[in-house]
């Protein structure tokens, strides 16, 4: 990414990303407990659970999408296209496999108070089409599969606005009524134009940052969400909106300056243990609602108190497993 050649442009652009992984990871944690809580019964489905549901889930996953964008072409460069292949597939596959029966697991043993029982069949079923929230796992994989095959050939770079094109390529197309795209494929169809959108945003000069420019991007933020509850829900739209919201996201995040105090330096670190709480977070959260349920059902305690084991149980599972063993092994 383009941010001056300094040491100093390096490390905010690091601050930004980590900021931004680490605010979205604790909206895909909330909005799992949100949803987990509505489908345990304590809340009734209504204009409030589906507006919260609308406002969280219109850019939450598309958010990671473009983030991964943005640091894809300098990794894929770094290695010769098949090990790069190779080090995308055991990054991403391997939680995929692992995780698929963990929560199986999970769900043969918390049989009726789980939302979502599971039978001895889901343990010894295929992980393909990919179940409950590792469907990103899956769909970055063929996205970044296809990636590498431009951005790995050749000496140098791809010019930047071929990324924007093949971005607004790949959005249009999918956006053609009929296209046979099945359970395997959907989803990477539906977010190739993000994720191309953050390759292209990385070769740009540095974000615009300040608290002016981050209230700009809240007040566009909050009218694209608005306007977003109007607009018929096509595949286009979708894929606009998440777009809009997700560049607005991520120049908020980049207001703070310096280490962005307290909050900033703690939304950091939730970014760099992204992948653990990604993987874990549901099995925390399902485990706080199932013994919560059996003392009380006030929700504003379950949402509280899924949200933050969900954020903390996997921080908590990444470091004791570096005690034993390389967190690899479980995927981080």
């Amino acid at each position: 990414m383009r941010m001056g050649g300094t040491m100093k442009g390096a490390a905010a652009r690091l601050r930004w990303l980590d900021r931004a992984k680490g605010a979205g990871i604790i909206l895909v944690v909330f909005g799992h407990a949100w949803i987990g809580a509505q489908a345990a019964g304590l809340m009734a489905p209504g204009p409030l659970v589906r507006t919260v549901e609308a406002l969280i889930y219109n850019f939450h996953m598309p958010l990671f999408f473009l983030l991964s964008g943005v640091t894809f072409e300098a990794s894929a460069r770094r290695r010769p296209l098949v090990r790069g292949m190779k080090e995308k597939a055991i990054r991403l596959l391997w939680p995929l496999l692992l995780w698929t029966y963990v929560f199986a697991g999970f769900r043969f043993l918390a049989g009726g108070a789980a939302n979502t029982p599971g039978g001895l069949s889901d343990l010894i079923g295929w992980p393909l089409p990919p179940r409950d929230h590792l469907w990103f796992l899956w769909a970055l994989f063929l996205i970044q599969m296809l990636g590498l095959l431009v951005a790995a050939p050749g000496e140098r770079p791809r010019p930047a606005w071929l990324w924007l094109v093949l971005a607004l390529a790949a959005g249009g197309l999918v956006s053609v009524p009929g296209l046979p795209l099945g359970p395997l494929t959907v989803n990477a169809a539906l977010h190739l134009g993000i994720f191309l959108l953050g390759i292209w945003l990385a070769r740009q000069p540095p974000l615009p940052s300040g608290v002016p420019m981050a209230l700009r991007a809240l007040t566009v933020f909050g009218v694209v969400q608005l306007v977003s509850f109007a607009l018929p829900q096509t595949v286009l739209g979708f894929q606009v909106v998440a777009a809009l919201l997700s560049l607005c996201f991520i120049v908020m995040m980049n207001a703070p300056q310096g280490d962005g105090g307290r909050p900033g330096r703690m939304l950091e670190r939730l970014g760099q243990l992204l992948m653990p709480i990604y993987l874990a977070h549901t099995l925390f959260t399902a485990a706080t609602r199932i013994v919560l349920f059996k003392l009380t059902t006030d929700v504003m305690l379950h949402l509280v108190l899924g949200t933050v084991a969900g954020l903390i149980g996997p921080v908590v599972l990444h470091y004791a497993a570096r005690r034993v063993a390389s967190p690899k092994l479980l995927g981080f």
